[in-house]
């Protein structure tokens, strides 16, 4: 899609085509961590399709037009903020901030529970299409 069209507030269907295309736009910068993992797992994972709703255009990513956006999906993992009060019972300095992290599990079951959660990616323009449409090239 070209970078002109894209609306902010709009919701896009995304389309990565190909893992080289994910792996160009890793830039292992320690502050783009949490969008560099999301790249990452889209190139383990191979070719994704997912919404994508706009909050942000007129961006670069590897020297070429991208848009930055919030994606709903669904997950299992979780993080929550250890007190200082839980940190000393475990024996760790209350002055030092936790954050403890892992997988939402049903104790009935012993199943993951699965939720939604929001993740902000900012990705080439060029991987998005309108919904309902596909781009030239798609498979």
């Amino acid at each position: 899609m070209r970078p002109d069209d894209v609306a902010v507030g709009q919701t896009y269907r995304v389309h990565i085509l190909e893992r080289g295309d994910v792996a160009r736009h890793l830039t292992g910068d320690p502050q783009r961590g949490d969008a560099d993992l999301a790249l990452l797992a889209w190139l383990i994972s191979g070719t994704e399709d997912f919404d994508l709703t706009v909050t942000v255009t007129g961006q670069t990513l590897g020297g070429e037009p991208a848009v930055t956006g919030v994606r709903v999906a669904e997950t299992c993992e979780i993080s929550t903020p250890l007190t200082p009060e839980a940190a000393e019972r475990l024996g760790l300095s209350s002055s030092v901030e936790y954050l403890v992290k892992g997988v939402l599990i049903d104790v009935a079951t012993g199943h993951t529970v699965s939720r939604p959660t929001d993740q902000t990616v900012t990705i080439p323009a060029r991987w998005l299409a309108p919904l309902g449409e596909q781009s030239a090239g798609w498979r």
